[in-house]
């Protein structure tokens, strides 16, 4: 799956796969044709649901894409500066309970940008362990701006269904785990930990979001802080008579976009540290991205989802995501790709992202390296 859209609002293009041929649909509709598409509940499974629109339609852990999320609630609440430096180790340990770093050999002090680039986990777990450390009172910080930024909530995309995907908080565990729904452990998977908050920094566990979303979160970015509606709806015409164009008929408007009040110099550091990770020696897309001739800024993302293949036995599967912006210093372009169970973002996902940017500006890379990517 990929989604592009201008940093404005005006989708370029939005793709799925697998995918199907909408002509079957044309003229008299015949079963054997779509059963042979998968557009049926017959064969649907079989050829992984074709008809099922992964851009808006489907939700996936973001891992280390959301990681610009939580960086700017932290500014914003004031528990992070960008340039204070926080310990990137190969383990981080809570309450006996240990969470590791997709790098285990990290050992050094960060700033946020360098943080970023690197896509050191357990820098943010640490922030994620600050944001469970504010006062109850003040409610969960971090979801607050999540859902500022667009999380949790349907775009307004102007095709569907879509999806609003799951921004976790401790009143949804309290109403998600119950006697009734889980009778052996109510009492405690009901309670909000350390660990859901130090998870969520990361973009794992409960999380799930659509590309979509992702892809508007990383325009505002882009744009200076101003949530956007998407859209592919140009006009709608009245069909063609007598040689000339139908006439066009009025549509609903767009909403404007919105402002998110994010402090400028907050965005400035998530904006260097997205450059630094693909132009930096230590940045996680370095290898695909830092020979490109157009400067591209952006962030690799590896997901552990867990999935039952259907024996019984279910297992960790990593999604590969990579979503970014370009030109960085005056963006007109907004990439994020997914790959389901593609392995990590900077392998998998990064490349096709680059494949999107070189039709897009009319250049090809020159050279490629290797990848050291979560």
């Amino acid at each position: 799956m990929r989604t592009a859209a201008r940093s404005s609002r005006s989708i370029r293009a939005l793709a799925s796969w697998p995918t199907y041929n909408p002509s079957v649909y044309t003229g008299r509709i015949r079963l054997p044709a779509l059963d042979a598409a998968g557009l049926t509940p017959k064969l649907a499974q079989t050829l992984n649901y074709p008809a099922l629109n992964r851009a808006i339609d489907a939700a996936y852990p973001p891992g280390s894409t959301w990681k610009p999320v939580t960086a700017l609630a932290a500014m914003q609440e004031g528990i992070l500066t960008p340039y204070e430096n926080l310990q990137c180790t190969g383990s981080y340990t809570v309450a006996h309970h240990t969470f590791n770093n997709w790098d285990p050999s990290a050992n050094s002090w960060m700033d946020l940008p360098t943080g970023l680039a690197a896509s050191c986990d357990t820098y943010f777990y640490r922030v994620g362990y600050r944001f469970y450390g504010l006062p109850g009172r003040l409610g969960p910080r971090l979801q607050a701006w999540a859902s500022r930024f667009g999380f949790g909530a349907h775009t307004g995309i102007d095709v569907g269904p879509e999806r609003s995907g799951l921004l976790p908080t401790p009143d949804w565990r309290k109403a998600t785990y119950t006697k009734k729904t889980d009778p052996c452990c109510w009492q405690v998977d009901s309670l909000w930990k350390p660990g859901d908050s130090i998870q969520l920094a990361i973009g794992q566990k409960d999380l799930l979001v659509t590309p979509m979303q992702m892809a508007r979160f990383y325009a505002m970015v882009a744009n200076g802080g101003r949530l956007v509606q998407p859209h592919l709806l140009l006009d709608v015409e009245q069909s063609p008579a007598n040689g000339q164009r139908g006439r066009v008929i009025p549509t609903q408007p767009f909403r404007t976009p919105e402002p998110t009040n994010v402090d400028a110099g907050a965005l400035e550091a998530v904006r260097h540290g997205l450059l630094e990770a693909t132009h930096s020696s230590f940045g996680t897309s370095v290898g695909v991205f830092g020979s490109f001739p157009v400067a591209i800024a952006g962030k690799t993302g590896t997901a552990e989802k867990v999935i039952d293949p259907g024996d019984g036995y279910p297992r960790i599967f990593n999604q590969s995501w990579w979503c970014g912006y370009g030109p960085s210093d005056n963006p007109t372009l907004v990439v994020c790709a997914l790959i389901e169970n593609g392995g990590h973002g900077g392998t998998a996902a990064a490349p096709a992202a680059l494949h999107v940017f070189e039709k897009f500006f009319n250049v090809q890379a020159t050279t490629t390296g290797p990848v050291h990517s979560d």
